[in-house]
């Protein structure tokens, strides 16, 4: 009789879709896209995420042009490949909102930049912004440079034993970095890498990109049946359990120190400096508006780290894989490098400011392998694409498709060629390159990130000679990751 039932009432939505369509599915069929199915949409016959992916975006591409439509299930999603409707979208002052997508982050993230929308991100953008300062960057380089020391003495173990897999090395490096800036704490993920916070980071990413890539598993019961509540609520509590407890300390620290007590401020490693929690606790205290309770303080730190962190850790492991694969961009690279640092023990953010090599290096590895390589947004209100002339109407799903933008021929000539001088050109379009997205919402830290992946990237090819493997995957999820390597072998430079 159950199944009955459910079978009934799922003949009853498809014929009320296929008889009485509502109006967001009348105006969808104005634009080209391929066939959808009751139901599932085009689940079946197109991938929206994984190794695949790439093949399947650039296929409908060809087909449908630079915007097309997809049903997702019930969910009506515009991908768009073409600068200058991307442009209207992300230079919009009202259309802000993240996608639906985005929501599955929020039990981890909460109200931080990456998901809030309206006044409350006008806020903590206003408030936050000033934190990046070129004044504060500056301060973080020491602590680049000691995390990128860690990362050559790391790979001391590796030079002569082959090829070896980089993500963990770089996962870890850019984890202490994020966190010693961030929290003003040492994880020391580097040498005790299999410690409970790092490994936690690690399979609360993996358990997110896995629920967003299936669509059964944002259902209930059967998430909660699954057992994966179970592990992603296990997982919160120890990623909470930190930020809460540098919080804590810190309040701590500041009453005793009031009082003229004098604090260890040992618990987890904590140093006294000027780190991003710290700014956030101060603008707490003055009663900033933007941050009314130590749970705005925690979004904000969380959602700097898991931006920080993942998007900075597979920039490093690509930029380095194409060095080991473009041995004479590497040489280049380095003779860069050693120049500037010839004798210096502690390099100074002015010597980082020098290697505009390294920067286009940087910036064509971003542009084939964007960390995020899509961007989603959704339409509160009905707007036209100024390329297509495509009304797309409220409610919509709207995919930018960063990845498959960057590799367009008539934007980037010989676009599967690394070639870091085409960034001695002005670009075709002011919208044709969007590592760090753009317009209101582009990312706040994106010279905390390139300041970051310099000193990182300049110390290890001033130590080691780099060969990679040439079997490579990509995979694009939410975050641009790797099905397969990548590999790399390490030969000493001295």
């Amino acid at each position: 009789m159950v199944i009955f039932l459910f079978l009934s009432a799922i003949l009853a939505v498809f014929l009320i879709w296929l008889l009485f369509p509502d109006r967001k599915s009348r105006i969808a069929r104005n634009i080209p896209g391929p066939k959808a199915y009751p139901i599932i949409g085009n689940i079946l016959n197109f991938v929206v995420m994984g190794p695949k992916a790439p093949e399947s975006w650039e296929k409908h591409r060809k087909i449908y042009g630079n915007a097309f439509r997809v049903w997702l299930g019930p969910q009506l999603h515009i991908f768009l490949v073409d600068p200058d409707d991307i442009q209207m979208i992300m230079s919009s002052q009202s259309l802000i909102k993240k996608s639906v997508s985005y929501d599955e982050l929020f039990p981890w993230l909460g109200t931080g930049l990456l998901i809030s929308s309206g006044k409350l991100w006008q806020m903590r953008r206003k408030a936050i912004t000033p934190t990046f300062h070129f004044k504060i960057l500056d301060e973080f380089v020491p602590i680049f440079n000691k995390c990128s020391k860690i990362l050559i003495e790391c790979f001391k173990d590796k030079v002569g034993q082959g090829p070896f897999h980089l993500t963990e090395y770089m996962s870890n490096c850019a984890l202490d970095a994020i966190a010693e800036t961030a929290m003003g704490t040492e994880l020391k993920a580097q040498t005790n890498p299999h410690s409970e916070y790092p490994t936690s980071i690690f399979k609360m990413t993996t358990a997110l990109m896995e629920k967003m890539s299936n669509p059964l598993l944002t259902l209930e019961p059967i998430y909660t049946l699954s057992g994966r509540r179970k592990k992603e609520s296990d997982l919160l509590r120890i990623l909470f359990s930190l930020p809460r407890e540098v919080i804590r300390s810190k309040r701590c620290s500041k009453t005793t120190h009031d009082n003229g007590i004098t604090s260890s401020d040992e618990a987890y490693g904590i140093k006294k400096k000027t780190a991003f929690l710290q700014l956030l606790l101060e603008m707490k205290e003055n009663n900033a508006p933007a941050f009314q309770s130590d749970k705005d303080v925690q979004d904000e730190v969380i959602t700097f780290m898991f931006e920080g962190h993942d998007t900075t850790t597979m920039s490093l492991t690509f930029t380095t894989w194409l060095l080991g694969i473009h041995q004479d961009v590497q040489e280049e690279l380095y003779h860069e490098v050693s120049n500037i640092l010839q004798g210096k023990e502690e390099p100074t953010m002015e010597d980082y400011n020098k290697m505009d090599y390294l920067e286009r290096v940087i910036k064509e590895s971003l542009r084939l392998y964007p960390s995020v390589p899509m961007i989603g947004r959704e339409a509160i209100e009905d707007i036209f694409l100024p390329s297509s002339g495509f009304l797309v109407p409220k409610g919509t799903q709207i995919t930018m498709g960063i990845y498959a933008l960057h590799r367009r021929e008539d934007l980037f000539p010989d676009a599967e060629k690394f070639n870091p001088d085409r960034f001695l050109e002005p670009q075709k379009h002011p919208f044709a390159y969007l590592p760090f997205s753009a317009g209101p919402r582009n990312c706040i830290g994106q010279k905390f990130a390139m300041l970051d992946m310099k000193v990182i990237i300049s110390h290890l090819v001033l130590h080691y000679k780099i060969k990679s493997e040439k079997d490579l995957v990509p995979s694009p999820e939410m975050l641009l990751r790797c099905e397969k390597g990548p590999y790399v072998s390490l030969t000493p430079r001295n």
